[in-house]
C-alpha cells in the first residue's frame, strides 16, 4: 500500500532508495515524505519521476531525536518488530575497539551488534 512517511537513517542510500522509491511508485499513498536523517558522503540516487508522479517529498532533518523518532522506534520494537535484518555484523566485546573505526570508514557496516559475553 505504501506509507505516508519513510525515514532513511541507514546512510546507505544506494541500497535503500531503490526500495523506498519502489514502495512509493507501486503504493496507493500519494504525498509521501522521505525524511533523510542519516549522514553519508555518497550522493543519493533519486529518480525524480517517482516524486513528481506520486507527489512525494524528500526532506532533510538534522539530528535523530526530533518529532518522536526514538520513542516510535522503541515502541515498534517493543510490540515485536523484528530488527535483526538490519544487523550487518555480530561481534564480541573484545572486538569493539577495532569495529568502532570500521563504523566510521566502512559504509557497508551500518548496524553492528555486540553479542553477550558467554562462559566457555
Amino acid at each position: 500500500m505504501g506509507a505516508k512517511l519513510y525515514l532513511e537513517a541507514s546512510g546507505l542510500s544506494h541500497l535503500v532508495y531503490p526500495d523506498i522509491e519502489k514502495a512509493i511508485w507501486e503504493g496507493t499513498q500519494l504525498n509521501s515524505v522521505v525524511v533523510v536523517v542519516a549522514r553519508s558522503d555518497a550522493k543519493m540516487p533519486v529518480f525524480g519521476e517517482v516524486y513528481q508522479v506520486r507527489r512525494a517529498s524528500l526532506v532533510g532533518s538534522q539530528g535523530h531525536s526530533g518529532h518522536g523518532n526514538f520513542p516510535r522506534a522503541i515502541s515498534a520494537m517493543a510490540t515485536g518488530m523484528d530488527m535483526t535484518a538490519m544487523i550487518t555484523k555480530k561481534i564480541s566485546l573484545e572486538e569493539v575497539p577495532e569495529n568502532l573505526k570500521l563504523l566510521q570508514t566502512d559504509k557497508e557496516e551500518g548496524k553492528i551488534t555486540v553479542l553477550p559475553w558467554r562462559e566457555n
